[in-house]
């Protein structure tokens, strides 16, 4: 009887705790949460303690504890929030129950692989700039809740405000809830933007409620687009491609601080890339840029290339003046072969007269590079008041105005003819060229041909040319060089009764070939001035040399191995060489003559 009585005790009590204590929670979190009951009973006061510990998801539950010794009945409600809360609840009676509820969160699950939308509440977007998120934001691998507090961009909420920011993830879907909009002023409003994904797919639940523009209702079309004061646009749900969002303002003209192209997503799932807009005027600039940058590209495939051009493009002038005063011989040698000089080809044309011969200028214009070079020996440069440049090798001596002054005019003498710099051991002539002002960019290569130019310009058969000058002598062995010149100049022009002997005449080496000679050309005798011409009367023309200058051209590739020097100079360009087929033509004479 005694064990049937104990067994019957302990049955009673099984059955009395069954129905004293049931446990109710949301269905949706019962996987996340678990709840612990404990009961004690004791002949004292009566204690209640709830204790509720973070968790992450929002969670309720409620235990309802029936003690056994009498017949009241104690609830406790306990509900996660956002910090941990103990509430202590002290009854006095003659029962004591003490219940302790926990609520302990498993561990989380792994994360989804695979992508997942980022989900945020509110961004302003500019071209060029990093992204400004305003309010919560975050992956949708794992389950949480985030925010629920206002936000103000700047702080003034010139751009954007709202009352509150919510974004809720879990398992690669989520939403973000944003109440109370006002975007730039109020410009735009809202009283809810919700936008719910799900993966990378926009879910029907997501909403915007209350849209205004400009102060007048919108509604809610997707992609429609509403015009706000002629400097953007609002969208609801527009397309960004990969990108989602519930509402947007596109920026056209800079507005609030933000520049054109800028803007600003509400609720969104990955961030669209902001554009820069492209009005008419920026459009028409990265054409005129393009072309431009064509052009170079163009011409600095040509200077690369360096081949004689053919195009003989109009001055500007309508008169110019031929640069070499009296008789004189040339003919078209542009573009023949010169094997020491860029390009191996002849820039100008060589102008054969007596040296001591005037050399004026051929415009109005200035000076410059006024000098010795190492292959132009005394050269100068002329430019029109157009910026056209004409280019004198080969002098024998310089007029005073040419060394004291920077300005010129046309017909002025601003020379004399002679052979210096590597046209030595050649008959004296006028190496000339023409650098048109739109060929500059080519720099030496930039030289057309001056037939045409010299055929049409028109000649002076007299001038009164004053008392050669020249600077101070150049350091070297070509100091000997222009020494002998100047006074066979001297004496062409009648100023010394006689002119330097054969004998005299200074060995040199020809620049880019290393080769001396230290005798005339095939002993052509050097011509000189007649008293006729001192005055400005007429003078014989060299014929030889213009015919062996044209037979030269001819044989060039035949007469030496050609040989290319580097380019040198000290006006940042090679500068031109004379007709080298004479120099090898010299070469074949003094061969003929030491084998006689």
């Amino acid at each position: 009887m005694r064990r049937i009585g104990v067994v019957a005790v302990l049955a009673g009590l099984f059955v009395a705790g069954l129905s004293a204590t049931t446990i109710r929670a949301d269905p949706a979190t019962t996987s996340e949460t678990t709840t612990e009951v404990m009961t004690t009973t004791a002949s004292t006061d009566t204690t209640t303690t709830t204790t509720t510990a973070t968790t992450t998801t929002e969670t309720s539950a409620t235990t309802t504890t029936t003690p056994a010794t009498t017949g009241a009945t104690t609830t406790t409600t306990s509900t996660t929030t956002a910090a941990a809360t103990t509430a202590l609840t002290t009854t006095t009676g003659p029962t004591t129950t003490a219940t302790v509820a926990k609520k302990a969160t498993k561990s989380a699950a792994p994360p989804i692989s695979g992508p997942c939308p980022f989900v945020g509440g509110i961004a302003v977007l500019s071209p060029g700039r990093p992204a400004r998120i305003l309010g919560p934001a975050a992956q949708t691998r794992r389950v949480q809740k985030l925010g629920g507090g206002g936000v103000a961009y700047p702080a003034g909420g010139s751009i954007a405000t709202a009352s509150s920011v919510t974004v809720t993830t879990s398992r690669c879907a989520g939403s973000a809830l944003v109440r109370s909009v006002s975007l730039f002023g109020g410009a735009v409003t809202a009283e809810t933007v919700e936008l719910v994904v799900r993966g990378d797919e926009l879910a029907k639940a997501s909403h915007i409620s209350g849209l205004s523009v400009g102060g007048v209702r919108a509604g809610g079309a997707p992609g429609r687009r509403v015009p706000i004061g002629g400097w953007g646009y609002a969208t609801a749900f527009p397309s960004f491609g990969a990108a989602r969002a519930a509402l947007s303002v596109s920026i056209l003209r800079s507005h609030g601080g933000l520049p054109a192209g800028s803007i600003v997503v509400v609720g969104f799932a990955g961030l669209p890339t902001p554009r820069r807009v492209v009005t008419p005027a920026a459009a028409a600039r990265a054409k005129r840029t393009a072309r431009a940058t064509a052009r170079r590209r163009h011409r600095r495939h040509l200077a690369e290339l360096g081949a004689p051009l053919s195009v003989t493009p109009p001055l500007g002038l309508r008169r110019y003046v031929f640069p070499v005063v009296g008789e004189s011989d040339y003919i078209d040698t542009y573009g023949a072969f010169r094997g020491d000089v860029p390009g191996n080809w002849h820039h100008g044309d060589d102008i054969f007269a007596p040296i001591g011969a005037p050399v004026v200028a051929v415009a109005n214009g200035t000076l410059n590079r006024v000098g010795w070079q190492r292959l132009g020996g005394w050269r100068l440069w002329v430019r029109d008041r157009l910026g056209n440049e004409f280019y004198y090798a080969h002098l024998s001596g310089y007029s005073p105005l040419a060394l004291r002054s920077r300005l010129v005019r046309a017909g002025e003498v601003i020379g004399f003819i002679g052979n210096t710099g590597d046209a030595f051991t050649t008959s004296p002539h006028l190496h000339f060229e023409v650098h048109p002002r739109g060929l500059l960019y080519l720099q030496y290569n930039g030289a057309v041909d001056p037939t045409s130019y010299l055929n049409d310009w028109q000649r002076l058969r007299g001038v009164a040319a004053p008392v050669p000058a020249h600077p101070d002598f150049p350091a070297g062995a070509v100091r000997a060089e222009a020494s002998y010149v100047w006074r066979e100049l001297l004496a062409a022009r009648g100023l010394t009764r006689h002119a330097p002997r054969p004998s005299e005449r200074p060995t040199i080496a020809l620049p880019g070939f290393g080769v001396q000679l230290d005798a005339p050309p095939l002993g052509l005798p050097t011509p000189s001035l007649s008293a006729a011409t001192a005055g400005g009367g007429s003078m014989p023309v060299p014929l030889v040399a213009s015919l062996l200058a044209a037979m030269g051209a001819a044989s060039a590739g035949l007469l030496l191995v050609r040989r290319r020097r580097a380019a040198s100079s000290d006006d940042g360009a090679d500068e031109p060489t004379i007709a080298d087929a004479l120099q090898r033509l010299a070469l074949v004479g003094r061969l003929l003559r030491e084998r006689a």
